[in-house]
């Protein structure tokens, strides 16, 4: 449990260099009980209704949804700090940007949820099985609702100038978060595994690394056009592998682990959040959440590898 509410927090804030990795310790105490509660609420539903990841990515999309335009509303705010939120490809009705709705969503269903999930599995003893009691429920759950309550009123007084989303927005926030738990809890598995020929685990791995690495390649209108094209091709593709006979959790987990390695990457692409910073001290942060990303992949795959050997043994 513990592990989730500090992996979950460095993935989604501190992996790619955006915030000094002096900070780690602030941001997994401040934001650990949110992206983490959030992470072993959805974690726990799911396995104790016996579902899959369908169920998780679907939960995880609600938590984006929730997170991003009621929560922190940096999907509708127009001032959001120094960042303009509201652009490319503005939807005029609603008054949000298509391109930050995909950016948003799709970050906090793979890096705030799905990865920091199943890195947390692989070091768990009981990695298909719920994690908490019906009291540490409540508490995850109450330490989730007070840290996203601070969330909220902490952006608005320090970051939006006490921007508040209008009724029409929020409802439809609400209403698509809604929706989604409603899908995940109603989702029903394939039948029968399938036929389907599924390429070796460190394959997925590879695709992984370039699909979420390249699948947002700019801020503009052709951006979106490709992030919307990689991620129908990857549910498509990785939908039928899932379905085959031969597919496994080490295929789940060489997924995780690709998309886990883009932090090798991305601090040396992405801008920081404080600009005025030197280069020096930009290239230090940025080199050392590279290499905690690279640390944190190699001793997982090594932690779930002895426990495979160990699962297996005589």
């Amino acid at each position: 449990m513990l592990a989730v509410m500090a992996i979950a927090p460095w993935m989604a804030e501190m992996s790619w260099g955006g915030i000094p990795f002096t900070d780690a310790i602030i941001v997994v105490l401040f934001l650990g009980p949110m992206y983490g509660g959030a992470a072993l609420l959805i974690r726990e539903v799911t396995r104790r209704t016996g579902r899959g990841w369908p169920t998780i990515l679907l939960l995880a999309a609600a938590f984006g949804v929730l997170q991003a335009a009621l929560v922190d509303q940096s999907l509708f705010s127009p001032v959001y700090d120094r960042y303009d939120f509201q652009h490319p490809v503005h939807l005029g009705w609603v008054d949000v940007s298509l391109y930050y709705l995909v950016a948003f969503v799709t970050g906090h269903v793979i890096i705030s949820i799905t990865v920091p999930l199943i890195v947390a599995e692989a070091w768990s003893r009981r990695p298909t099985s719920p994690w908490l009691s019906r009291t540490g429920i409540w508490v995850v759950a109450t330490l989730y609702l007070l840290a996203s309550l601070v969330n909220h009123f902490g952006v608005k007084d320090e970051d939006t100038n006490g921007f508040q989303a209008a009724p029409h927005q929020m409802t439809m926030a609400a209403l698509t978060v809604a929706a989604l738990i409603v899908l995940a809890l109603t989702w029903r598995r394939h039948p029968e595994p399938s036929d389907t020929r599924i390429p070796p685990p460190w394959l997925l791995a590879g695709i992984g690394f370039v699909g979420y690495l390249f699948y947002l390649p700019g801020e503009d209108g052709t951006a979106l056009a490709v992030a919307v094209l990689v991620m129908a091709v990857s549910c498509l593709v990785i939908g039928r592998w899932s379905r085959g006979a031969g597919w496994s959790s080490d295929h789940v987990f060489w997924l995780a682990m690709g998309v886990a390695l883009t932090g090798m990457a991305v601090p040396y692409l992405a801008e920081p959040y404080d600009i005025d910073g030197s280069t020096a001290r930009e290239a230090v942060n940025d080199t050392a959440a590279a290499a905690i990303c690279l640390l944190g992949v190699v001793l997982t795959v090594a932690r779930r590898r002895r426990s495979l050997v160990a699962t297996s043994g005589p």
